[in-house]
């Protein structure tokens, strides 16, 4: 078996590669290897792909490993996984049947934990959160001058969280004031096509009690995806905003080259824009952040291109 981390420095690609799970990690490395040349079969116990997501985000993936020809079994475990020459999955399917799936290598992405073992924490006195260590907003562990960081401190387990904490902490040694307070964190799925996200989705909005108003674009009706052929795979960007004063709660996009646009959508939820600032700003075109725009224009009711 290999890591995701494993995966990326193979020295060859192997001609079948089984994949367990079907999370962002998954897919990610999953669609890398269908483009380089591998078979690749994808195993999920969940009901559908990337379940974090909503499925109309992930919809359009769906149907791209549809096209790739990517075997996708869903509701499904693995019973056994023997290996000889090459590595044979038990893969126990919806329908109840027992399939077998042979492969060259096995691709384990069912989740992740901090590496908080072997470093000697237990002898210190450092408080614990579950399988966290526990900060504040600081990024200061219960321990003097010790301060942690990144996948350590918990979700969302992503490099620029880390980073930005990193780069405050620094600062903090030297003497500064500053906390980690963002607004939003956005996070990325580097399938094909691509999917963003920060910030509340409709229905997060929902279950927070929040009365709110969607607006929704597709890339089938912006220039600059059509002219560089990615506005036939089901793209859009969707902005979640209060229904009473149009502040901006979230945006999600999900489409070919989508994430160069989450700079703009993170900075829309950190500056406490309004739908009608995003509506009254004027976006170059042809480019794909027209799709933003106009998106932003629909909430308000007016709308277009649509």
């Amino acid at each position: 078996m290999i890591s995701s981390t494993e995966a990326l420095a193979l020295d060859r690609v192997p001609r079948r590669l089984l994949v367990v799970g079907a999370g962002y990690i998954g897919l990610e490395l999953g669609t890398a290897f269908r483009k380089m040349g591998s078979e690749v079969t994808v195993v999920e116990a969940r009901e559908r792909i990337l379940p974090n997501w909503d499925a109309p985000l992930t919809n359009p993936v769906r149907r791209w490993l549809e096209r790739a020809g990517v075997a996708v079994h869903l509701s499904a475990r693995i019973e056994v996984v023997a290996r000889a020459e090459l590595a044979e999955a038990v893969v126990h399917t919806a329908e109840g049947v027992a399939a077998r799936v042979a492969a060259d290598k096995v691709l384990v992405t069912v989740g992740r934990r901090p590496r908080a073992q072997g470093w000697g924490l237990e002898t210190m006195a450092v408080d614990m959160d579950g399988p966290f260590l526990r900060v504040d907003e600081r990024c200061r562990t219960s321990m003097r001058d010790v301060w942690a960081i990144g996948d350590l401190v918990g979700e969302p387990m992503l490099a620029h969280k880390a980073s930005a904490q990193g780069e405050m902490v620094a600062e903090l040694i030297a003497g500064a004031r500053r906390h980690f307070d963002p607004v939003a964190i956005p996070a990325v799925c580097f399938t094909d096509p691509e999917i963003v996200t920060v910030g509340l989705s409709p229905l997060e909005a929902d279950e927070a009690g929040l009365d709110v108003i969607v607006g929704q674009f597709p890339f089938a009706a912006n220039g600059r995806a059509l002219g560089t052929e990615a506005g036939e795979d089901g793209g859009f960007v969707r902005v979640v905003a209060r229904s009473d004063d149009h502040r901006v709660l979230g945006v999600q996009a999900v489409g070919a080259h989508v994430s160069e646009l989450v700079g703009e959508f993170t900075l829309a939820l950190e500056m406490g824009a309004l739908l009608e600032d995003v509506a009254g700003t004027v976006h170059a075109h042809p480019t794909l952040t027209e799709a933003f725009h106009e998106a932003a224009l629909r909430g308000l009711g007016h709308a277009i291109h649509i």
